[in-house]
């Protein structure tokens, strides 16, 4: 009995989404003018789709790039510095003096863009001074310091 009331519940949803189609194919058949205006509802709906879609895509794409050069520039600049602090430690600087106030330039082949590395070394008094690595990649800049005191050849980093 309970697969009868089943059937007939199935055969009345068939013959309401039947009905339903019938109406609605004849009232586009009907007036024209309501099947253009919902043709140009659906096509309104799957451009707009479209044109949210490809902003988030430009987004993320955009937003991972800007990291990547971030991390770049962060690496160049914090090589660059570590180089710099083993040479200090290392006690192999007569002064301060020998670490040159210039810029390398770092390029590598695989990402089509330079790395701008800039070490500069400037004396806040007469036994401390702070060295300062720049590194640019595409847009980004990362800025590495570090200051030191010390005299001779004995240079001890306190920041």
């Amino acid at each position: 009995m309970q697969s009868g009331m089943k059937k007939e519940a199935i055969d009345m949803k068939c013959m309401f989404k039947k009905a339903i189609r019938r109406r609605i194919a004849g009232i586009l058949r009907d007036n024209e003018g309501a099947s253009i205006v919902l043709v140009t509802i659906i096509s309104i709906i799957i451009v707009t789709g479209i044109v949210i879609l490809t902003t988030s895509v430009n987004t993320l794409t955009a937003s991972a790039d800007r990291q990547y050069f971030q991390d770049q520039a962060y690496m160049a600049a914090s090589s660059m510095g570590s180089s710099i602090d083993s040479l200090i430690n290392s006690l192999s600087l007569e002064s301060y003096e020998d670490i040159d106030n210039g810029v390398v330039l770092v390029h590598d082949d695989k990402a089509g863009y330079n790395i701008d590395v800039e070490a500069k070394v400037r004396r806040i008094s007469a036994d401390t001074f702070v060295v300062t690595v720049t590194a640019k990649a595409s847009n980004e800049t990362y800025v590495y310091t570090a200051t030191y005191c010390g005299s001779n050849k004995n240079y001890m980093r306190v920041s």
